[in-house]
């Protein structure tokens, strides 16, 4: 069996998720990350930023909503995700047993019979037939009250591939969605294409590709397959067992990898649920596990963060209140090269947000969002600013 140091095991993931920004096409990220997290709108938006050498705003726009080889959909963990068009179809196969019994549950609990639910859906359908609308287009459209769960609806339609949600009407921030029917944006998309064992096992196998050496414990938790059934998937693919100095094994890693992927020094700010920092149950890898409550709320949901050499070294986030900014903590001091690095990471960040170059502001203290009760992982450094200096970066 092979040995490996923490170093060595960092790089491979670290390699695999293109934070040397070489060259690659959107799509081709995405493939990369196995999809990208979309419960933030914005999310996509700096996962790609960190990656993709001058990436623009509009870039991810075209691949969206212009030439459609990418599309949102619910899949591993019920959560919402931007994949490529054959990798959607993947995840939706071999997660539908996940996601079909929420829907079911859903309905259970609407307070809508089948028969209201049929019609209701027969008629979004038919609404739609002359262009995308909102959900509170819908609603006015087609005079449903308010007591009825409208979103749920449309949202269990976009499960079915009967819907697609489309671009944000106003801002690319909002998480407000034009829905199209299926059949005008997503033709070529066929959710049975794939059976459910033979789409578990490529699921699986592209997850150990780009996130190895991962334990049956990452494997089960990230695509939310019980263990079972990833350990039966995992003794058909062609994977080898890796031993890391200092992290608990059994762990799996694809065969071809190698030992010698070297990390260099770039520093990355990455989003909320990015899929680096998301991609795994055993978050020791990055931290030390004193710091997981500044990183982590109490749903395990990451917040932003500044990662060096595989490991998080800070978090940030964007702030309105009371000026446009982006604040940014940092867990220990480093050499004044790693804050000026982050420093300019960040200004990239706040200029896409903002459209402009915008303050830099360094927090000397944060509380962990295990404090007060809990707190957001959106919001980690929405306290007093304490000691707090500006730097205004173009």
């Amino acid at each position: 069996m092979k040995t490996l140091t923490a170093e060595q095991a960092l790089a491979n993931s670290f390699n695999h998720h293109s934070f040397a920004r070489t060259s690659s096409s959107i799509a081709g990220m995405a493939a990369n990350l196995v999809g990208l997290h979309n419960t933030s709108p914005v999310s996509p938006y700096f996962s790609l930023l960190a990656r993709i050498p001058d990436f623009a705003r509009s870039d991810l726009e075209v691949e969206m909503w212009d030439s459609r080889r990418l599309a949102r959909f619910r899949a591993m963990r019920s959560t919402i995700f931007v994949f490529p068009i054959d990798l959607l179809e993947i995840a939706a196969a071999a997660t539908r047993h996940i996601i079909q019994p929420l829907a079911e549950r859903w309905l259970r609990d609407s307070g809508l019979t089948d028969q209201e639910y049929a019609r209701l859906t027969a008629a979004v359908d038919e609404a739609l037939t002359d262009g995308p609308l909102t959900v509170r287009a819908l609603r006015q459209t087609l005079d449903v009250p308010q007591s009825v769960d409208l979103p749920g609806v449309v949202s269990r339609m976009c499960e079915v591939g009967k819907v697609a949600g489309g671009a944000p009407p106003r801002s690319w921030r909002s998480a407000v969605r034009q829905y199209h029917r299926w059949q005008d944006t997503l033709p070529c998309v066929d959710l049975q294409r794939w059976d459910e064992e033979s789409a578990i096992r490529e699921l699986i196998d592209r997850y150990i590709r780009s996130y190895g050496p991962v334990t049956i414990d990452d494997i089960s938790w990230w695509t939310g397959i019980t263990k079972g059934r990833c350990r039966s998937a995992l003794d058909t693919l062609d994977v080898e067992e890796v031993e890391v100095d200092g992290w608990p094994g059994p762990l799996y890693r694809a065969r071809s990898g190698g030992n010698k992927a070297e990390m260099g020094s770039p520093v990355r700010a990455l989003p909320l649920l990015d899929p680096y920092v998301q991609g795994y149950r055993d978050r020791h890898r990055f931290i030390d596990p004193a710091l997981h409550d500044f990183i982590y709320d109490g749903g395990g949901n990451s917040t932003a963060t500044i990662v060096h050499r595989g490991r998080i070294i800070g978090v940030w986030q964007i702030s309105e209140d009371p000026a446009p900014s982006v604040r940014y903590h940092l867990f220990a001091n480093g050499p004044a090269g790693l804050r000026s690095a982050a420093e300019i990471e960040l200004a990239t960040a706040g200029a896409l947000y903002f459209d402009r170059p915008v303050d830099i502001v360094n927090i000397a203290t944060m509380k962990p969002l295990s404090a007060d009760g809990g707190r957001s992982a959106s919001h980690p450094l929405d306290s007093r600013l304490h000691r707090a200096s500006r730097r205004q970066r173009t």
